[in-house]
């Protein structure tokens, strides 16, 4: 398809709407079917029997509206009603749209308690397990119309200084067949696969599946998406999840956040789903689980009907912030939904806070991605900074930067400014399905449209940068991808980056479907997919890079293979070919030591698995030589008086063991901070400072105290173990002695 446009490329258009209408009919009108632990089709059960009561460790929250599941069948015409509304700007000048979020009412959460290895079986929507999912077109660009800038060539490497590092870690991930708490894995095609590392696990997410692993490659558990929601609420969350799978960990509160979205029916509700890990545990801590509606069709909200496609995410110092690109029941585009959630709620378990917002088709926005916090301490996304949110400009070589200002606790009144145009470096067009395979003349989608995710924020050496990737056409007449650092230092969008490159070492490979992270030296690597028609270039994962010290514009740390693929695309979907690939992968780093990337991508490990659309994913870490590190810490919390009585002064003293730490040290009482004790400074000095937290102030009960180091530029954040502090009453003990007839005789305290 043409990814601008919707026009079938190739092929009779009669015929290619058609295949559209089937693979979305085959897309969306679901059964919901029990499975065995082997996967076998037990029996077919109304959908409201699946989803009424609770499964076991499971709490289910009160729900936010009651609605019948009405299964319809949804045509999604891409060619009917293709904009609804659009705006044409000057060339090369952003469109002034500027965007306010409403609040909404607070999700309350269900909760699932226990070993995720230890779900249950779960009713899951499996209509035909070969599922194709289009690519939904955004506004058409008017860029390439313009006589603003022939395309640039690709900047030279100027003196490869070496090949980059050799994997560490190097395994397989999930694949289509895979089975997954007794269900198949794989949702259809394309996979989705993106995933995060934490201090001990990496988790891995595809349509429509998620798989833990330890950092050596060994598979904790797996489920299926619904399996987590079974038995939570009556949402589309539990049973109707739809992919577009998002992975994302937190540095600052050493959490995972999983999300997807959900609904039942092609005209909705929509829903976002967002599991939140309880605990830094994310097998056996349990999750807290949120239904958002996405549609409520309230005023300054996305419209009834809408649905939430391609959703991003980004993790920052207040809230977890969302942008998906709207489409009606008709497929046309109808803009951009973006939305800020309470980090705080998330963790805890409160009724969520959040809100949303809406840009009309008119803002000509599209693929807005939030910035992702990289980076723990002083070198973290500090309060009061904004968010920023990145998409590719559709009418001028540019990236369009917009700050996403926070309401009071994420809620209501948060403001999306109006877009800078950050220049880039001019590209040919490629549209659509372009990417040549060995033996076969069917291509890929090489999703040309968008910025790939996540849009990493980085802090280093005060200075702020936002890095970005996505594909494009090169000279040369293969795909490549543009990279681009671009200063916010102080929350000012400087409108040059400070450095960008359009990466095509040769003119052969293809190379698309990537995704970027800078560790805490500056060092960048970039993920990608590589292919062309010739023997042996089946789509393979590789990686560059560049360090902090080489040239700007460059990446001399030369291509390496994370592996080869040794099969080509060339199953059908829907009656047509599928030419839909990855729709995006994931680089991270490891907050560990701020230096290991991980990656996760998709190929083939062979002809037969290609042939019948048996997609593989793989998951490895590289680190450059040169990057030391930062020093592990631990974080001890003692109490001066433990019981206290209320009123009474406790001294709350964290020790932070390291390499010299300095930094400050948050004192949590529960979600919450304690008064004055949110940034108490070490002091001391030496490999193990202390902060004290004076204390008068907390009520009578138990009270789970944590303290948060922040880190610094030589030591990682940690968090001690949680402290149980009891307060009595002041009133102290009384001794009462009883009279015979039962009076008080007397009484003393």
């Amino acid at each position: 398809m043409d990814g601008a446009t919707g026009r079938i490329q190739g092929r009779d258009a009669n015929a290619g709407y058609a295949n559209i209408i089937r693979s979305f009919h085959r897309r969306y009108l679901k059964r919901t079917t029990l499975f065995s632990p082997a996967g076998i089709r037990q029996k077919v059960i109304p959908l409201k029997a699946a989803t009424d009561a609770p499964g076991p460790n499971r709490t289910c929250p009160a729900p936010d509206a009651l609605f019948a599941v009405v299964r319809v069948a949804l045509t999604i015409a891409l060619f009917g009603g293709f904009l609804g509304a659009t705006s044409q700007g000057r060339a090369g000048q952003p469109f002034e749209s500027v965007g306010v979020t409403y609040g909404q009412a607070k999700v309350i959460p269900g909760e699932f308690n226990g070993d995720l290895s230890l779900l249950p079986l779960a009713p899951t929507t499996l209509g035909n397990p070969k599922t194709h999912r289009p690519r939904l077109p955004g506004p058409p660009p008017t860029k390439f119309q313009s006589p603003l800038a022939a395309p640039s060539a690709p900047q030279a490497i100027a003196g490869p200084s070496a090949p980059m590092p050799s994997p560490i870690r190097n395994f397989a991930g999930l694949s289509f067949n895979d089975t997954c708490g007794g269900i198949q894995c794989g949702g259809g095609w394309p996979p989705d696969p993106n995933g995060d590392v934490g201090p001990n696990h990496y988790i891995e997410a595809v349509n429509t599946a998620v798989a833990i692993y330890n950092k050596t490659g060994t598979l904790l558990t797996s489920f299926e998406e619904n399996q987590l929601w079974s038995g939570v609420g009556t949402t589309p969350c539990n049973g109707n999840s739809q992919g577009d799978p998002i992975v994302i960990y937190d540095w600052l509160s050493d959490r995972f956040v999983l999300t997807w979205f959900a609904f039942a029916s092609g005209s909705g509700p929509f829903y976002q789903c967002i599991a939140a890990a309880k605990s830094s545990d994310p097998v056996s801590g349990g999750w807290w689980l949120y239904a958002v509606h996405m549609d409520p069709g309230t005023p300054g909200s996305p419209p009834v009907g809408d649905i939430n496609d391609y959703g991003k995410f980004g993790l920052w110092h207040d809230c977890l912030y969302m942008a998906a690109n709207e489409f009606t029941p008709a497929g046309a585009y109808n803009g951009i939904a973006f939305a800020s959630f309470s980090r705080a709620d998330l963790y805890s378990g409160a009724p969520l806070t959040y809100s949303l917002g809406y840009l009309s088709p008119a803002s000509n926005a599209f693929t807005l991605v939030p910035s992702n916090n990289q980076g723990s301490g002083t070198n973290a996304a500090q309060p009061g900074t904004p968010n920023y949110f990145v998409s590719e400009s559709s009418t001028a070589y540019a990236f369009e930067v917009r700050k996403f200002t926070a309401g009071t606790n994420c809620g209501a009144g948060g403001t999306l400014s109006a877009a800078t145009n950050v220049s880039q470096t001019t590209y040919t067009f490629e549209q659509g399905a372009i990417v040549p395979q060995p033996n076969t003349a069917k291509k890929l989608d090489m999703i040309d449209d968008r910025i790939m995710q996540k849009v990493q924020y980085r802090k280093i050496g005060g200075g702020e940068s936002l890095w970005v990737t996505h594909p494009v056409g090169s000279v040369s007449g293969t795909t490549a991808m543009q990279w681009a650092q671009i200063n916010v230092t102080g929350g000012t969008i400087v409108t040059t980056p400070v450095q960008q490159q359009i990466y095509a070492p040769d003119a052969t490979l293809y190379r698309f479907m990537g995704s970027l992270a800078v560790d805490g030296q500056g060092n960048m690597a970039l993920g990608y997919t590589t292919s062309n028609g010739s023997l042996p270039n089946f789509p393979s994962i590789a990686y560059s890079g560049r360090l902090e010290t080489d040239p700007l514009n460059t990446l001399p740390q030369t291509e390496v293979q994370l592996i080869g693929g040794a099969g080509s695309q060339t199953n059908t979907c829907g009656g047509g070919p599928c030419d839909r690939w990855g729709d995006y992968s994931a680089m991270s780093v490891d907050p560990v030591d701020d230096c290991t990337f991980w990656y996760v991508n998709e190929y083939y490990s062979s002809q037969s698995n290609g042939s019948a659309g048996n997609w593989q994913t793989r998951i490895g870490s590289f680190k450059f030589p040169s990057c030391a590190g930062l020093t592990p810490t631990t974080t001890t919390l003692g109490s001066s008086l433990n019981p206290s009585t209320f009123g009474a002064n406790v001294d709350l003293t964290a020790t932070v063991s390291g390499a010299a730490p300095t930094g400050t040290v948050n004192f949590q009482d529960g979600a919450s901070s304690i008064a004055g004790c949110s940034a108490v400074a070490l002091s001391g000095g030496g490999n193990t400072p202390t902060a004290v937290c004076h204390v008068s102030s907390l009520s009578v009960g138990t009270h789970s105290i944590v303290a948060n180091y922040s880190g610094d530029a030589s030591n990682t954040a940690s968090a001690s173990s949680a402290l149980s502090q009891v307060v009595n009453s002041s009133g102290g003990s009384v001794n009462v002695a009883l009279a015979a007839n039962g009076g008080v005789a007397s009484a003393s305290s």
